[in-house]
Formats: C-alpha cells, structure tokens, sequence
C-alpha cells in the first residue's frame, strides 16, 4: 500500500479539475463538488487503514504483519468503511452524469443502479486505460454488498490475511442450500466453501482515477470556457488537460516551418505530424458530430445542461 497519501490526493484533483474551466449551472457545479467530497472521504478512510497497518507489528520471521485481536478488529471496522465509502462516491459520480452528459455518442447514463452504472463504463470504457481497473471496481461493489446485505446469504465469518506491508480482510462462508455463492466470491478448491478477499484499495481508487479521467477530459470540448477562469495551475498552458486543438496546430506549424533542421526534423517530426494531423482530424470530426447532435440535457432533473462548443478553443494566444 502506497505510504504517501498525498500522491493518490493530487492525481483525484487533477482528474476532475477540467470542471473548473467550464460554464456549468449552480447544480451541476454542486455535483462536481459533491463527488470531490466523497473521493475525499474515501481516500481517507484509505489512509486510516493504511495508519492501521504501519502500526501493527511484523511477525517474528519478519515476512508478514501480525495484528492483534483489536488491531484485526480494526482492520475488519475500516475495510467495511472504506467499501461503504465507496459506493457513496460511485453515486456521487453517477449524479454528475445525471446533469453533465459527455458521451453524446451513447445512451445517457443510467444513474438510478451502480451495477448497470458500471455495465455502462464498461462500453464506455471499452479499449481504454479503464479496462484494466474494471475488475476491481466491480470486486468492489461485491465486496461491499456482502457487507451490508449479509441476509441474502449463508452465514459466513471473516478473518485477516497479511504480508510484509499489507493486511487484507477475507470473508468467508459456505454455499447456500442452492449451491450458491456470493458474487465476486471465488470457491476454495472442490469444497462447498468460498472466500472473498478485500479488493486492493489502492487498485479501487486508481480506477475512480480513471473514472474521472474519462469523465472531465471530453468536457473542455463538449462545454465552453468559463468568461472568469484565472490560469490553471495544474497544466503548462494554463487551460485544460488536452493538448487541444490550437495547440496541436502550433506544434505542427512550428515542425514544418521553415528554419527547422532537416536533420532534427527527419528525426522527430515525421511521426509526430502523423499523429498532430490524426488528432487534429479526429476532433473536427468530434466537433462536426456535435453540430448535428441534439444540445445535452440534464437527466432527470430538467436543469438546462451547458452548450457544447462547437468550434475549436485555442488553448494560449497565437
């Protein structure tokens, strides 16, 4: 577990800070912040059980953690906390796509299930970064519904797994009367047992991370620039994540002008012109698209969303 709490801190600011560039009404600003709360809160309760651990002590052979009776009674306390938390801020980001659409290419977010939620990142996601903290988002919600819903299976109990710089909690039980196990839950062996082991919180949090990423990058192109944004201090260029499109044309520019070393730019320029002259394309046609799409509205409260923009917005003065 990352001992700097700071690090996972910036990357959730940086994530979602686009917002902060754009015209937004006062409820979809109130919803941004709401979710910058809740990923708070959740990289807190991170942190406290990241406390928890540097506490405990090693085992005699130095190769694992051992946690006494309180310290895994804690462990089990925070780990309940921190999945709870969670499911709070995965609601805190469906409720800024109930009033913020981005993806006007696919169907508007169903914001009223976490599970179908999630089903919907994974189409949304699909052959980017996401993919590869999809599972352990999911193993999340599974997780966590354990806790909270033990009614719905066999009674089960819990136990605390360590290793040198790590304590996990792992449920565990037996299959229902129908055979039946918790989803997410994986059987021991040929046996009639399971066990469910806490997802890595570290991984659950890189996937909100990219959750955010892929949320507030579209929405500097989607939505225009706020009349009383200040410089941004999280980017070079002062305005948003993207090279954007203004900047992508004085890069290109500036490799095929004249002047330019025709030993450097043999060297540098050929494939990185191929891909300013793709990018540059692919947002025209992002933008020609936009054009002929019906202006983004705010489900379900009927709050009008922002206009998108349609022309390009260079990102410092020529």
């Amino acid at each position: 577990m990352d001992s700097n709490p700071s690090r996972m801190e910036h990357r959730l600011i940086y994530a979602t800070h686009n917002a902060d560039h754009v015209e937004l009404n006062p409820a979809q600003r109130m919803a941004v912040q709401h979710l910058r709360e809740q990923l708070g809160r959740l990289l807190r309760r991170r942190d406290a059980f990241a406390s928890l651990i540097r506490s405990t002590s090693e085992a005699p052979m130095g190769l694992s953690k051992q946690p006494n009776a309180e310290q895994q009674d804690s462990a089990y306390e925070l780990t309940q906390g921190f999945f709870e938390q969670y499911y709070a801020a995965l609601s805190a980001l469906a409720s800024v796509h109930g009033r913020i659409r981005l993806y006007l290419s696919h169907k508007e977010a169903p914001i009223n299930s976490n599970d179908k939620f999630l089903d919907w990142w994974e189409v949304v996601g699909q052959n980017t970064r996401l993919d590869d903290r999809m599972d352990a988002l999911r193993a999340a919600r599974d997780f966590r519904s354990i806790f909270m819903h033990p009614q719905m299976w066999s009674i089960f109990d819990w136990a605390t797994v360590s290793s040198r710089d790590e304590i996990r909690v792992v449920l565990h039980g037996a299959e229902s009367s129908n055979r039946n196990v918790p989803q997410g839950a994986s059987r021991v062996g040929s046996s009639a047992n399971w066990e469910f082991v806490a997802p890595d919180m570290d991984e659950v949090l890189e996937g909100f991370e990219l959750l955010c990423q892929a949320t507030f990058l579209p929405i500097f192109t989607w939505y225009p620039e706020a009349e009383s944004a200040s410089p941004c201090v999280w980017e070079p260029d002062g305005v948003g994540s993207s090279i954007g499109d203004g900047a992508a044309r004085v890069i290109r520019n500036a490799l095929v002008a004249d002047g330019v070393a025709s030993g450097a730019s043999a060297r540098l320029a050929l494939r990185l012109i191929e891909d300013l002259d793709k990018y540059i394309g692919s947002m025209a046609e992002i933008r020609k698209r936009a054009g002929a799409t019906p202006v983004a509205s705010a489900y379900p409260s009927g709050i009008p969303a922002a206009r998108p923009s349609l022309s390009p917005r260079p990102p410092f003065a020529d």
